[in-house]
């Protein structure tokens, strides 16, 4: 009769399932989010980067705008935009809230009124508007 309750009480042991991963799982695991990690990391950088100039970009954009709205009002001296110049506070005032430079460190935007009234809107050397040169941000 032992013998059975000792049978008994093995086929009960071997029958219980374990629960939890074993090392090995937990390592190809831990493996594969990190190259998920490492791929995505760089991709999502970029993106980033590309959304920062594209922002500038379309914060020129809002600069000349007021600024050709000033010129159309006669609210704007055109001398003072002669040469590149930072953002006066009439064209400050006109837009309400000044656009801060996302894509570059410590840059400004600057307008240039040319005598034909056209606008050119740029940060530092490079423009941003009417037609943005290659290679902003990238540096």
């Amino acid at each position: 009769m032992p013998n059975i309750l000792k049978q008994i009480h093995e086929n009960k042991r071997n029958k219980v399932k374990r629960k939890g991963f074993t090392l090995i799982e937990l390592i190809i695991v831990i493996s594969i989010i990190g190259i998920l990690a490492v791929i995505t990391v760089p991709k999502f950088s970029g993106v980033l980067k590309d959304a920062k100039i594209k922002a500038d970009i379309a914060s020129a954009k809002v600069i000349a705008d007021a600024t050709y709205a000033l010129i159309a009002k006669d609210g704007i001296n055109k001398a003072t935009y002669e040469s590149p110049t930072a953002l006066g506070n009439e064209i400050k005032a006109y837009m309400q809230v000044s656009p801060a430079v996302k894509a570059v460190a410590k840059g400004t935007f600057s307008v240039k009124i040319e005598t034909d009234d056209n606008v050119e809107v740029s940060v530092g050397d490079v423009q941003l508007y009417p037609t943005p040169e290659a290679g902003y941000g990238n540096k």
